[in-house]
């Protein structure tokens, strides 16, 4: 167990939580309460300002004066750190500082090792491969030759970033509908510096809903931490179907309640040569 991550754990839990006690550490690391103690006792003599015993907690707590060197101020690497569920298990545990922390699981897809090893090697030695593929347009499997250099996760499902011999273009494929191992057909011809959409980048500019009431379009616009009524996010260019779709703004909702956010008139001009294209 390194130590770092043994301080980043507490560092966590603190400044997160407000406290920790030696059944956060034993539940974590699958440690014995000896063990979780002196981590503890380790933790406090070299930073003895960020924390302090509570006997009717019976926990350390965070103090005023907590300051560290990791980076803590991001809920997500808390929940990255502690773990989470898929499944709430034991939600009345005071020993799991994670069991109540939970999230939907996604559709599982079929990656096959074999794929991944190839695509891999691919994007790193710059090669050129034939492989199996299958789309909507082509149910069947074929042979496509590509030349790979990226990989994306949309959310929901990976996809290569690669050009296509067959259309003669830079595109997108999804990782689970690749078949067999691919076979090396030489050095790419195409390097990702001429993926002209990888390279652009465009901000994504979004707003409350104008069919919302002023009070509802606070309440979104304090959702989505906005400045001035509004919210820019930067992105590829080859990835703004996908920020779409997370933002639910590739459609559009009859209710403004389900809609909640909607593109800025200047931003749905400025990404409309890049839809579908």
């Amino acid at each position: 167990m390194r130590k770092q991550e043994k301080i980043n754990f507490i560092n966590q839990l603190l400044y997160w939580e407000g406290r920790i006690n030696a059944s956060h550490l034993q539940e974590h690391f699958k440690i014995s309460r000896q063990a979780a103690s002196k981590i503890i006792n380790d933790y406090k003599a070299t930073h003895p300002n960020n924390l302090i015993y509570n006997a009717s907690a019976k926990a350390y707590l965070l103090t005023p004066n907590f300051c560290c060197a990791s980076k803590v101020s991001n809920f997500f690497d808390y929940l990255s750190t502690v773990g989470k569920n898929t499944i709430v298990t034991n939600l009345s545990s005071e020993h799991n500082a994670y069991s109540y922390v939970y999230e939907i699981a996604p559709p599982l897809r079929n990656i096959q090792a074999e794929q991944v090893r190839s695509i891999l090697r691919a994007i790193r030695d710059q090669l050129k491969v034939d492989i199996g593929y299958i789309s909507l347009t082509s149910p069947d499997y074929l042979d496509r030759i590509i030349e790979p250099h990226a990989l994306i996760f949309d959310g929901l499902r990976w996809h290569v970033r690669a050009y296509c011999n067959k259309n003669q273009e830079f595109r997108d494929f999804t990782l689970s509908r690749f078949s067999g191992e691919a076979v090396i057909e030489g050095k790419a011809e195409h390097s990702n510096e001429q993926d002209i959409k990888w390279h652009t980048t465009i901000d994504v500019t979004f707003e409350p809903d104008p069919r919302l009431t002023d009070k509802q379009k606070r309440v979104i616009a304090n959702d989505y931490q906005m400045e001035n009524g509004r919210k820019s996010i930067t992105t590829r260019v080859a990835m703004l179907s996908y920020l779409l779709k997370r933002l639910h703004l590739e459609s559009y909702q009859s209710s403004p309640e389900a809609q909640q956010i909607v593109l800025s008139n200047h931003c749905q001009k400025e990404i409309k040569p890049y839809l579908f294209t």
